[in-house]
């Protein structure tokens, strides 16, 4: 079953491209364990074959200029026998944890892209303070 999600997001499709790059060269210790890139357009598409959680995925980034900001869709196909499985033992009800993941990357790239990255201190969100 297909989750998809978009995001507009205040940056050029190069800078999209540029920062999903970027992200990919920062796991490549991760190559053909967690993640597989499968095909690139430069600017307009990144295909890719994630792990999440033992189960394989299809992840599509689709990025489309539109008037005054970048359209990033993102579509997440889980498959395989465990996926299978989960989906049986949960009536095919429970697919929230694979769309909170995708809100988060989506979210994560559009605050990279935009410049609005928050970080934070470990100890800061520890403190009984």
């Amino acid at each position: 079953m297909a989750i998809e999600k978009a995001f507009a997001i205040n940056g050029s499709p190069e800078e999209i491209y540029a920062a999903l790059e970027r992200d990919l060269r920062g796991a490549a210790e991760n190559v053909g364990d967690t993640f597989e890139v499968l095909r690139t357009e430069p600017n307009k598409l990144m295909e890719l074959r994630v792990t999440i959680g033992d189960i394989p995925c299809y992840l599509t980034y689709a990025i489309e200029p539109k008037d005054g900001f970048t359209e990033v869709a993102a579509t997440l196909v889980p498959f395989g026998f465990r996926y299978a499985l989960f989906r049986i033992m949960t009536f095919g009800m429970r697919d929230q944890g694979y769309e909170i993941a995708l809100v988060e990357g989506l979210s994560n790239l559009k605050a990279e892209v935009e410049g609005t990255l928050i970080e934070v201190d470990d100890d800061d969100w520890m403190s009984d303070e």
